[in-house]
């Protein structure tokens, strides 16, 4: 009978260069990245926002976020309780007396106009996150694809 023997050198130290690489997806040059792409959708959802007094404009901001080991998120997004609405719109509904006082005060419109009109039709949807963040996918593929490719040629 005849027999088979392979001997495999370095793989300890490969397995060892590659523990260190994913290690480093969480370090400095991945999160970087990270505040690039997340500044990238900011700049597009403030030019996206609709504008009335500057408030929403002025409330986006981005954060990143270390979840785990392994995960990386970055946020971009508004601290206001209306910036969901604007993004997504609503329903048709009657919003409560005095929300819109002041912004139809501002307008020059009586404000169960504005509320009768919401009452029928609901609010449209803006999306100023999504559109921002669909644009800037090719931008932040590339910028991911690149710290990437510099944390994996890091040791070579």
């Amino acid at each position: 009978m005849s027999e088979l023997r392979i001997e495999i050198n370095g793989l300890k130290e490969e397995q060892a260069r590659m523990q260190a690489r994913v290690a480093a997806m969480q370090g400095e040059p991945f999160l970087q990245a990270m505040k690039t792409a997340t500044l990238i959708v900011q700049r597009g959802a403030k030019i996206n926002a609709p504008v009335d007094t500057g408030r929403l404009r002025s409330s986006i901001t981005p954060e990143i976020r270390t979840i785990s080991a392994t995960e990386v998120h970055g946020v971009v997004g508004s601290n206001l309780a209306y910036a969901p609405y604007v993004e997504l719109g609503t329903r048709a509904h009657f919003p409560p007396p005095g929300a819109l006082a002041v912004w139809a005060r501002r307008h020059g419109i009586p404000e169960f106009l504005v509320q009768r009109a919401i009452s029928v039709r609901g609010t449209k949807a803006v999306h100023y996150l999504e559109n921002a963040f669909r644009e800037a996918i090719p931008s932040i593929v590339r910028i991911l694809e690149d710290a990437v490719g510099r944390i994996m040629r890091s040791d070579e």
